[in-house]
């Protein structure tokens, strides 16, 4: 509730701004970054760790999920900033990685002539490396989309 009077006091004081986000392109984002990519994760781990290599679903297809997700709210009438978008992106995906470590960590049972310990660290190195390539994916990503938009812009005064 104050941050609603907090908001309204702002806008009357410096009037409508075109770079303001609006609750419902930050709900959407939310719902699509925080809740819908863990639930897609969730999902390969109940349905599809089968069917689908773990190497090629987190360095290929989860990435590209994000994408797609995030590339089909930048189509949608709720215009929001890039810098805005590849945060939510982002904080998607550390959410993600967290929601893999929970997961993978519920099902652990070490081997009986295993040192104790080693296991969970066996686990949190490999949350680490699949955390580390999916980021660096992202970070690919958004550089290339980055460099595409600032030549976009630069052909389009030309």
């Amino acid at each position: 509730m104050k941050l609603i009077r907090l908001s309204k006091r702002l806008s009357e004081k410096y009037g409508k701004d075109r770079n303001t986000v609006k609750r419902t392109q930050l709900l959407s984002l939310f719902a699509v970054n925080l809740v819908l990519l863990p639930l897609i994760q969730l999902s390969y781990h109940l349905y599809f760790t089968t069917k689908i290599a773990e190497g090629s679903f987190y360095l290929i297809i989860f990435p590209t999920l994000i994408i797609l997700s995030n590339l089909l709210l930048c189509c949608s009438r709720q215009r929001v900033a890039a810098s805005i978008h590849w945060t939510f992106v982002y904080v998607g995906q550390g959410t993600s990685i967290a929601c893999y470590f929970v997961w993978h960590y519920g099902q652990l049972k070490p081997y009986p002539d295993m040192p104790p310990g080693e296991a969970v660290f066996d686990l949190c190195m490999s949350t680490f490396l699949i955390g580390l390539w999916q980021f660096i994916v992202l970070v690919l990503i958004h550089l290339s989309t980055f460099i595409i938009l600032k030549m976009g812009l630069t052909f389009k005064k030309a």
